[in-house]
């Protein structure tokens, strides 16, 4: 699996231009690996959530917005919503009839628990870019040229 190609994508369309660790093959396999925690559906648009116990400080100040994105994308858990995001594409576009991801993918949510009692109440979200599902899903499944053109371009 192309790495680059994966990292360039979800890097231009998820907490776009902000810096995160290069990804790495070790990071990506555990990835794959992985368990949705909740999958719900709220007024017709599917969303994938993923609850996180990091303790990222003693305070509620630790788990303000600007450090709940530094500390998503210190642990790539970016890559891990676009990964999540693209299971949940691929399992409505075969059991939902008539699936638009436009209209039915709703997004991602990382909830930091122990951000709970912050102002953001510990939750990272996120919309479902849908270029991005549909790139990785052509990468996945084998189909690189039109996904390294997206990826660059």
């Amino acid at each position: 699996m192309n790495t680059q190609a994966i990292d360039a994508l979800v890097s231009k369309h998820l907490l776009q231009g902000v810096e995160r660790p290069a990804l790495d093959a070790d990071t990506l396999n555990g990835m794959l690996k992985g368990f949705i925690d909740l999958a719900f559906e709220h007024q017709g648009r599917f969303y994938v959530l993923d609850w996180k116990s990091n303790y990222l400080g003693p305070n509620d100040s630790a788990y303000e917005p600007e450090a709940l994105r530094h500390a998503l994308l210190a642990k790539r858990y970016d890559l891990q919503a676009a990964l999540y995001l693209l299971a949940m594409h691929r399992l409505l576009k075969a059991r939902l009839p008539d699936y638009d991801p436009h209209q039915h993918l709703g997004g991602s949510m990382t909830v930091f628990l122990r951000g709970s009692r912050s102002p953001g109440r510990g939750v990272v979200g996120e919309p479902a870019p849908v270029e991005l599902i549909e790139a990785l899903d052509s990468l996945f499944a084998g189909e690189p040229h039109a996904t390294q053109q997206e990826a660059t371009a």
